[in-house]
C-alpha cells in the first residue's frame, strides 16, 4: 500500500509526540481540519497548508509535494525508516511561515495586501524548486490548485490599486509555472492553455517581463513539438516557435535583464535549428551568449538561466542542426557545471547520449546511459521518459552492437 500525503503527516506528527491539536496551532487549523488533512482532504493539494505543515513538523516539503508512485513510496518509506523526523531539518524551500488566512469565497470578500502577493510569490518560487527535485509530474495537481487560488483572489478580493496589478503579475506567473509543470508531465494541451492566460494576465498588468516569460515557454513547447524529440515530429511547429521567442524578446528588451534576453535569444536558436536555419540559428546563439555577458537590465528571481542550462541549449540547438561536435562539447560543459541538480544532470545526460546515437556513435551514447542507468531509471520527468523511449527506438536495429544489447536489456528490466 503506498503512502499518501495525508498519512506521512500522521506519521510524522505521531512520532514527534505532537497532537492534531497542537500541530492544527502551529498552522492555523482546527483539529477536525487537521484529521481530514491526515485522511488525504482538499488541503493535501495546496502548498501554503503544505508548505507551514513542513515547517511545523521541520521535514523536508518535498517529502509532501509528490503525487504517489512507486518512487515516492520508496523516498518517502525512506525518510521515515531512517529517523529523520524531528532532526530540525529545515524545508529547503520556500517562503517563511505566515499564519493562514480566511480562503476566499468563505465569510464574503477579504483584502489583500502585499503579504498575500508575497506569498502566491512564494509557492512560485516553491513549484519551480520542486520541479527541479521531484519533476513536473507530480506537482500538476499543486500548481493547478495554486492558479485557482490566485484567480480567486482577483475575482473575489479587495484590493488596492497597486495590490491588484501585484497580483495580477503573481497570478501570470503561477500561471506559467503551472503550465511548465503540466508540459513537464506531457499534458501538452493544459500547458498552452496555462501559457495563454498567462500571457493575457500579464498583459492586463502591464507587466513586460511576466508577458516574456509566458511566451517563452510557449515558444519551448511549440518548436519541441511536444518534449521527446530533439528530431521533428508531427507536432513541432518551428516558425510559430520562432514567432513566440521573437515576440518575448521584444517584451522584454525594455526591462528585461541579461539572463531573460539570453533566454529570448537561445530559445529562438532552439527554434530555428528545427526549422532547418542553420545561419538565423548561429545568429541567435550568438545573441543569447553576448546578453548574458552584459549588465543591462534587471532578472526577476523566477528567471533560470545558470551557465550550465545556457550551455545544454545551446548544445542542443547544435544537435537539432546536425552539428554533433559542437553539441557534444556544450552538453557535457551543462553535465559539468549541473552536479547539484541530479534531475537536470540526468537531463543532459541523456542528450548527450542521444546527440552520440545521432551522430552515429552507438556504443559511446550507450555507455552514457549505462554509466548513470540508475540515477537515469529514477526519473519521474514523463518528459525525459519519453526522450528515452524514442532512443530506444532508435537502437533498436543495431542490437548487435554489446552496448545497445546492454542498455536495451537494462530498460527491458525496468520495464
Amino acid at each position: 500500500m503506498h503512502l499518501t500525503t495525508g498519512e506521512v503527516i500522521r506519521r510524522v506528527r505521531s512520532n514527534t509526540g505532537m497532537t492534531q491539536r497542537e500541530l492544527g496551532a502551529l498552522i492555523g487549523f482546527t483539529q477536525p481540519a487537521v484529521s481530514q488533512l491526515e485522511h488525504d482532504g482538499p488541503a493535501v493539494n495546496d502548498l501554503r497548508t503544505l508548505r507551514r505543515v513542513a515547517r511545523a513538523l521541520q521535514v523536508p516539503l518535498a517529502i509532501l509535494v509528490v503525487e504517489s508512485n512507486e518512487e515516492a513510496d520508496v523516498n518517502r518509506r525512506n525518510f521515515l525508516r531512517n529517523g529523520a523526523i524531528g532532526a530540525g531539518l529545515a524545508v529547503s524551500v520556500g517562503a517563511a511561515h505566515r499564519a493562514a488566512a480566511t480562503p476566499p469565497g468563505v465569510g464574503g470578500s477579504i483584502q489583500v495586501g502585499a503579504s498575500d502577493v508575497a506569498d502566491i510569490v512564494a509557492s512560485t518560487n516553491e513549484i519551480h524548486e520542486l520541479d527541479l527535485i521531484v519533476g513536473g509530474d507530480r506537482l500538476c495537481r499543486v500548481a493547478a490548485n495554486e492558479v485557482r487560488y490566485a484567480e480567486q483572489l482577483l475575482n473575489s478580493a479587495s484590493y488596492s490599486d497597486v495590490v491588484g496589478r501585484q497580483l495580477t503579475s503573481a497570478a501570470a506567473e503561477m500561471m506559467t509555472a503551472a503550465g511548465w509543470v503540466h508540459f513537464d508531465a506531457g499534458r501538452l494541451e493544459h500547458a498552452r492553455r496555462y501559457y495563454a492566460d498567462a500571457a493575457q494576465t500579464a498583459n492586463a498588468a502591464g507587466d513586460s517581463t511576466a508577458i516574456s516569460h509566458a511566451l517563452l515557454n510557449a515558444s519551448f513547447l511549440s518548436y519541441q513539438g511536444g518534449f521527446s524529440p530533439s528530431k521533428p515530429s508531427k507536432d513541432v511547429r518551428p516558425r510559430e516557435g520562432v514567432n513566440l521567442a521573437q515576440a518575448a524578446q521584444t517584451a522584454a528588451r525594455r526591462e528585461g535583464g541579461p539572463r531573460l534576453r539570453a533566454i529570448g535569444a537561445i530559445y529562438e536558436a532552439g527554434a530555428q535549428s528545427a526549422k532547418g536555419d542553420g545561419s538565423a540559428m548561429a545568429d541567435a546563439i550568438s545573441r543569447a551568449h553576448r546578453a548574458y555577458e552584459s549588465t543591462r537590465g534587471h532578472d526577476p528571481d523566477w528567471v533560470y538561466l545558470p551557465p550550465a542550462a545556457l550551455s545544454g541549449m545551446t548544445g542542443w540547438a547544435y544537435m537539432r542542426s546536425g552539428d554533433h561536435r559542437s553539441a557534444a562539447i556544450h552538453l557535457q560543459a551543462a553535465i559539468d557545471g549541473s552536479m547539484s541538480w541530479q534531475r537536470e544532470n540526468i537531463g543532459w545526460r541523456i542528450k548527450l547520449a542521444e546527440n552520440h546515437i545521432q551522430a552515429h556513435e552507438l556504443a559511446e551514447g550507450c555507455q552514457v546511459l549505462v554509466d548513470h542507468f540508475d540515477q537515469i531509471n529514477s526519473t519521474t520527468s514523463t518528459r525525459l521518459r519519453s526522450t528515452l523511449d524514442t532512443i530506444m527506438t532508435d537502437l533498436r536495429p543495431h542490437v548487435a552492437v554489446p552496448e545497445v544489447r546492454e542498455i536495451m536489456g537494462k530498460m527491458a528490466e525496468r520495464v
